[in-house]
């Protein structure tokens, strides 16, 4: 069930599973606002559990392909389905910015490209996103059970992530991170 507090569902009805909406949570570190999509694992609602949590790169490729810009990821499909073996985290997306997305996952300023803005989006999501999903919801807060996910420029933020800040991210999914940015300053 796709929730936004309205109790709406997208029109493709693809979207599987419990996903909620922060709907318009401010980053004062980058200057603007954004949806963030919260998956809730199947066992969520009937137990009193707290659960892993990982913050995904380009969350609107996540759940839904009418949302998605190059394919959905159907993370709700496969959690939905191990979570009666026991697999449950809650999945925080966490959509790019668009023409900003570039400048928000790298935090390197490459001479062509450009960005740069990296280390704000990092604050953004250490600062402000990650105490706000910790407050809302059943997390297992410390390191261990928080990840950071993405691809391509996802992934490179993510990587940098990782090793930026050891004490609140204790293990990445970077796919296919994009290496070369910023003649691989990384």
């Amino acid at each position: 069930m796709w929730d936004n507090g309205a109790g709406t569902t997208p029109a493709t009805g693809q979207v599987v599973g419990n996903i909620r909406v922060l709907a318009a949570v401010p980053s004062p570190e980058l200057g603007n606002v954004r949806d963030i999509h919260v998956y809730l694992p199947p066992s969520y609602q009937s137990s009193g559990r707290h659960y892993p949590v990982i913050y995904m790169q380009d969350g609107q490729n996540l759940f839904d392909p009418t949302t998605s810009f190059s394919g959905e990821w159907r993370v709700d499909d496969t959690l939905e389905g191990l979570g009666p073996d026991g697999v449950e985290a809650i999945v925080v997306g966490v959509p790019n910015m668009g023409s900003h997305r570039i400048d928000e996952y790298s935090p390197f300023r490459d001479p062509v490209n450009g960005g740069g803005r990296g280390d704000a989006y990092l604050d953004f999501m250490v600062s402000t996103l990650k105490p706000e999903v910790d407050r809302r919801f059943r997390t297992r807060s410390e390191r261990t059970h928080t990840g950071i996910m993405g691809s391509s420029m996802g992934g490179l933020i993510s990587l940098y992530a990782f090793f930026r800040e050891p004490l609140v991210f204790g293990f990445a999914g970077v796919m296919s991170p994009a290496l070369w940015f910023a003649n691989g300053a990384i």
